[in-house]
C-alpha cells in the first residue's frame, strides 16, 4: 500500500465495519478513518450533505469503503422510505462529495446478492447477469450502484461487491444464524421453553465466514485502483439449506430442542435457492474463503451462550 493511503470506513459501529477498521488498523503506511451513524457518540448523518462534505474535506480520503446501510431484508418491508434515504440517499451524498476532490479516490460499496432477486430462480448469476430485485432493500441497492456506474470516471473510481450472506459472532440477531443460536443459548438456560420459532428452513443460500469477508475488502483495498467501474460476487460458492445450518447448530447443544415455524418470519420475496458465480473476484483479488462454516456456526452459539450469560450477571449483579 501506498504511504499515503487514507482509508474512511462507514458503518464502522457495524457487524462488518468494526472488524474492518480493527484490521486496518493493524497495517503499516495508512490512515484509518472509521465512522459510525447518527445513533452513536460522535456519529455523522451521511443524508445530510452538509456533514458529508465536511467530513470528506477534512479528511481527504484516498480511499472510502461504504458498508453504512440498512440492511435487513426483512426490516426494509416494513418502512422502505427509511431504508431508501440510508441506502440510496446517503450514498449519493458521500459519493457526490468524495468525487469533489481534486484527487481521484477510490469508492468501494457494500452492494448485495439481492439485487439479483427474482433472477436467482432462472440459475447461478455472474456479473453480467440482469438483476431483477424484488425487495425495497434489494431495489435501493441496485439503485445505488446505477448512482454509482453514473459517477465513475475521471473524478471517482468505483468498485461495487455483491455481496452474498455472510455471518460470524456478534451479527444482529434480525439474521438467521444469530437468531437461531440466541433461542438455542436460551433454552440452554432453562428459561421454561424447549422450542425455538423459525422461518423458512428450505431457502438454500451462500454463506461466508464474517472474516473471510474481511480479507476479501483487504484485498481490494489494497489492490490497484480500477480503470473503469468494476462489479464483483463475493461469497463461498457453496449453498447452504437454512435447516440444515439449523441442524448443526442443535447438535451442537446438549439440549432437546423442537422446532416451530413462525408465519411472521417468512420474508414476502424469498426465493428457493440463490446461488452466484464468484470466479471473477477469485481470478482479479487472488481471494478465497478459507474458513469451515461449521467452525464458524460454533462461534455464533458460544459467542450467543457467553452474550446471554454477561446479560444475566448484569440483572443479578452478578460479576
Amino acid at each position: 500500500m501506498a504511504e499515503r493511503n487514507r482509508i474512511l470506513v462507514t458503518g464502522a459501529s457495524g457487524f462488518v465495519g468494526r472488524r474492518l477498521v480493527a484490521q486496518l488498523r493493524q497495517l503499516s503506511g495508512i490512515k484509518v478513518l472509521g465512522v459510525c451513524g447518527p445513533n452513536h457518540a460522535g456519529g455523522l448523518d451521511l443524508t445530510d450533505f452538509v456533514a458529508c462534505s465536511r467530513l470528506v474535506n477534512d479528511f481527504q480520503p484516498s480511499k472510502v469503503v461504504h458498508l453504512a446501510a440498512q440492511s435487513s431484508v426483512g426490516t426494509a418491508f416494513s418502512d422502505p422510505a427509511a431504508v431508501w434515504r440510508a441506502n440510496f440517499d446517503a450514498t449519493r451524498n458521500l459519493a457526490q462529495a468524495v468525487s469533489a476532490q481534486e484527487s481521484r479516490p477510490h469508492f468501494i460499496f457494500a452492494s448485495s446478492a439481492e439485487v439479483y432477486g427474482a433472477g436467482f430462480n432462472l440459475g447461478p448469476r455472474s456479473e453480467r447477469d440482469a438483476i431483477l430485485p424484488n425487495s425495497p432493500y434489494g431495489r435501493s441497492k441496485a439503485a445505488t450502484e446505477m448512482l454509482l456506474a453514473d459517477m465513475a470516471g475521471d473524478r471517482l473510481a468505483v468498485t461495487t461487491l455483491r455481496l452474498f450472506n455472510h455471518t460470524g459472532p456478534g451479527q444482529d440477531r434480525r439474521f438467521a444464524i444469530p437468531a437461531f443460536a440466541s433461542q438455542i443459548a436460551r433454552v440452554e438456560a432453562l428459561d421454561g421453553s424447549q422450542a425455538i420459532r423459525v422461518g423458512n428452513l428450505e431457502a438454500q443460500r451462500d454463506f461466508t465466514d464474517v472474516d473471510d469477508i474481511i480479507d476479501a475488502y483487504v484485498a481490494v483495498i489494497s489492490g490497484a485502483i480500477p480503470v473503469e467501474a468494476q462489479i464483483f460476487n463475493v461469497g463461498s460458492g457453496e449453498q447452504r439449506r437454512v435447516g440444515d445450518l439449523l441442524d448443526i447448530l442443535i447438535r451442537l447443544s446438549a439440549v432437546t430442542i423442537t422446532v416451530e415455524q413462525d408465519e411472521a418470519r417468512m420474508r414476502p420475496s424469498d426465493v428457493p435457492v440463490a446461488a452466484g458465480v464468484f470466479n471473477k473476484f477469485g481470478t482479479v483479488y487472488k481471494w478465497q474463503p478459507r474458513r469451515v462454516l461449521e467452525h464458524t456456526l460454533a462461534a455464533v452459539l458460544d459467542f450467543e451462550r457467553r452474550d446471554l450469560t454477561t446479560a444475566t450477571d448484569h440483572q443479578t449483579g452478578g460479576s
